[in-house]
């Protein structure tokens, strides 16, 4: 079997509190299988602060010994960010109001994450990924980024993994199938 290329991940803090210990329900296993794939596969996952303060507060007992691991394998790199204000001020303006703004912001700290690395998110919010989608046009940058949902089946997100999590069109937010008709 050939080796794959290990690529570097932004995993949202979702999957780490959704990964509980011992849990049956479909989203809790989804994401204790995609972590424990992204530590099989060899892939890598960067932090910013801002997403390390996120996971130190919602991480599950099983995410936190996943986290464990990746950083006993040097596989955890921190990033630095510097505020992206131009991006911030425009996912303000681009949505249609401020409650709509507030969701898509919260999660700013993975794009800017993702276009510091290797454009690569990991979260369960598809809410972000839609309104992201939803408001190209003034976010261009966000075009590149690769988002996959662990727990939706038809991504294959293991398969994903597996095969070295490439950039594939139909998972990047600026792919214009990948969003249904107005």
């Amino acid at each position: 079997m050939a080796k794959v290329r290990s690529r570097v991940l932004i995993i949202d803090a979702s999957i780490a509190r959704a990964a509980g210990d011992v849990s049956m329900h479909p989203t809790s296993r989804g994401c204790r299988e995609f972590l424990q794939a992204v530590l099989q596969h060899g892939h890598r996952m960067a932090m910013t602060e801002a997403i390390q303060e996120e996971w130190n507060r919602h991480q599950s007992r099983f995410a936190r010994g996943w986290r464990t691991s990746m950083v006993a394998r040097k596989r955890i790199g921190f990033v630095q960010v510097a505020p992206h204000l131009t991006l911030e001020k425009r996912v303000v303006s681009a949505a249609a109001d401020m409650f709509l703004a507030a969701i898509i912001d919260k999660d700013r700290r993975l794009i800017e994450a993702a276009l510091v690395t290797e454009e690569r998110v990991t979260s369960l919010d598809d809410h972000v990924r839609k309104h992201l989608q939803d408001h190209l046009s003034r976010l261009p940058e966000v075009r590149s980024i690769c988002w996959v949902n662990p727990c939706t089946p038809e991504e294959e997100a293991i398969v994903w993994l597996e095969a070295g999590a490439p950039a594939e069109r139909r998972r990047l937010l600026g792919y214009a199938e990948s969003r249904p008709s107005k």
